[in-house]
């Protein structure tokens, strides 16, 4: 009723053209206008480029949401600190003495969080859920035929060859012009076409020639290979719980929201964006 008061007292072109009601409330394409934009160039930083009205009504529905959660997380007796807004803002490599309406951008994430957390605080994974998952999506864990890689990075071709030699014979490069890193596992297929016609046919002890990159040569051997397959539940048991927790919360936080917005009248006017 106190809406229809004012927009009949007011015309909308005073109130400024609605893009959302959330009950007695309107969000003016004003209001929507100076967020958006705070949000695109200073959390995003994607000022160069021009936002699409897809951009902008997502955002709208996350900002609506936000409303909403403010005000049930007040209900609940949830609040956030300035010291929590300030943190998470240098988190974001901001200053935390930045424009209002970015601090309130933050408020609302972090109602978000905190509601989330406590309205799905006693959800929890069992290992019986683990084990059919991974049972059931198996090729999810598959990886493809690998090798451990030996890079060392010499500063003239007269290094890089005597660098290869000593690789052949067993032996670590030392000395200035060298630069040794660590072993690491690479995927074939993730590997640039011509460093794995330099490491065929991919059998451990391999060493490829100088590779000129950057005024640099790179020299490359295979310490270990590992044939493809499907990783050991032990492997990946950690990442299909953290998966699942966070869809069963998803799905939880889903519902929930559903309800409170049954409290709630929402209109929205794209067509104002």
């Amino acid at each position: 009723m106190v809406l229809l008061i004012l927009l009949y007292l007011f015309p909308v072109s005073l109130l400024g053209s609605p893009v959302a009601l959330v009950n007695d409330r309107v969000i003016t394409k004003q209001e929507f206008n100076l967020v958006f934009d705070l949000y695109w160039k200073e959390i995003l930083h994607l000022a160069p480029k021009r936002p699409t009205i897809r951009d902008k009504e997502l955002f709208l529905l996350e900002y609506v949401k936000g409303q909403i959660i403010e005000d049930v997380a007040r209900e609940m007796g949830i609040t956030v600190t300035e010291s929590e807004i300030s943190e998470r803002l240098r988190l974001w490599g901001r200053n935390p003495a930045v424009n209002q309406l970015i601090k309130d951008f933050v408020k609302r994430e972090i109602l978000t969080e905190k509601v989330e957390q406590m309205v799905t605080g006693g959800i929890y994974v069992s290992e019986n859920e683990i084990k059919a998952y991974y049972l059931l999506n198996k090729r999810e864990f598959y990886y493809p035929k690998q090798v451990k890689l030996l890079r060392v990075v010499a500063d003239t071709r007269r290094l890089a060859k005597r660098a290869r030699e000593t690789l052949k014979r067993g032996g670590i490069p030392k000395g200035d012009g060298y630069m040794v890193g660590r072993e690491r596992w690479y995927s074939l297929q993730a590997l640039p076409k011509k460093v794995r016609a330099r490491l065929y046919p991919y059998k451990v002890g391999k060493v490829t020639a100088p590779i000129r990159f950057d005024g640099k040569y790179i020299i490359l051997k295979i310490t270990e290979t590992r044939k493809p397959g499907i990783l050991p539940i032990s492997m990946v048991r950690e990442k299909v719980r953290a998966k699942l927790l966070r869809l069963k919360k998803e799905e939880v936080f889903r519902k929930w929201f559903q309800d409170v917005l049954k409290n709630y009248r929402l209109e929205f006017y794209p067509e104002n964006l």
